[in-house]
């Protein structure tokens, strides 16, 4: 009788291990889910423990990060390190709360957000700062409440000539987009003969264009 009751016994014990197992498992998996799985509603909160350039942050968990609407210098171009130093202080070891818009993900799988920390809105802080310009594209709604604070101060960067707004550049006469395209061109870039009949939008400068929401074309670089 005995050894039937400690045979028992162990059974029981084994059994409870393997709950136990199952539960901190489960418990794992579910945390992990909640920082980087599958996409839920907007307002979900994650710690940034890297920044890659001016736009782009690593999330505990191994996921990364695109901000959302806005495009900063790439490397070896002027105002690339302060926006990325910038991004850093910001951000690095604190939890951001992030907002979607309709595309939660790009084909590269990183996230698209509007990152805020506390109450600071840091896509806005990197436009207010001139170190980058808004950059839209068709799925992105131009009305929304973000889109226009970003449009605000992509403007008052634009006024006040901050960082890429101080450089001197080769103007045009004038400068050409395709209308809701959210790019314009000078008038010799290629992609301009593309543009149909009846949708071409002409600006009298660089500034009008910017101011307008529209972004400079990565091939021409007005």
């Amino acid at each position: 009788m005995v050894r039937r009751y400690k045979s028992a016994s162990g059974r029981h014990r084994l059994v409870n291990l393997i709950v136990v197992t199952v539960l901190v498992v489960v418990i794992l998996v579910f945390r992990l889910v909640e920082e980087i799985g599958p996409d839920k509603s907007p307002g979900e909160r994650f710690v940034i423990v890297r920044v890659i350039d001016g736009d782009t942050v690593d999330l505990k968990g191994g996921d990364r990060l695109r901000l959302l609407a806005i495009d900063t210098p790439e490397k070896d171009e002027p105002f690339y390190e302060q926006a990325r130093f910038f991004l850093e202080s910001l951000t690095v070891g604190k939890t951001a709360r992030v907002e979607y818009e309709s595309r939660r993900r790009d084909r590269y799988g990183r996230l698209l957000g509007y990152v805020y920390i506390d109450t600071l809105f840091v896509n806005k802080a990197i436009l207010e700062n001139g170190l980058g310009y808004l950059y839209l594209f068709k799925d992105n709604d131009p009305h929304s409440p973000q889109v226009q604070q970003l449009l605000a101060a992509q403007r008052q960067a634009l006024t006040g000539k901050r960082a890429l707004w101080s450089l001197s550049y080769e103007p045009e006469n004038y400068y050409v987009a395709a209308r809701d395209s959210y790019r314009f061109h000078r008038p010799g870039c290629r992609s301009v003969a593309a543009i149909k009949p009846g949708r071409e939008i002409r600006f009298k400068n660089r500034e009008e264009a910017l101011s307008e929401g529209y972004s400079p074309c990565r091939n021409c670089k007005p």
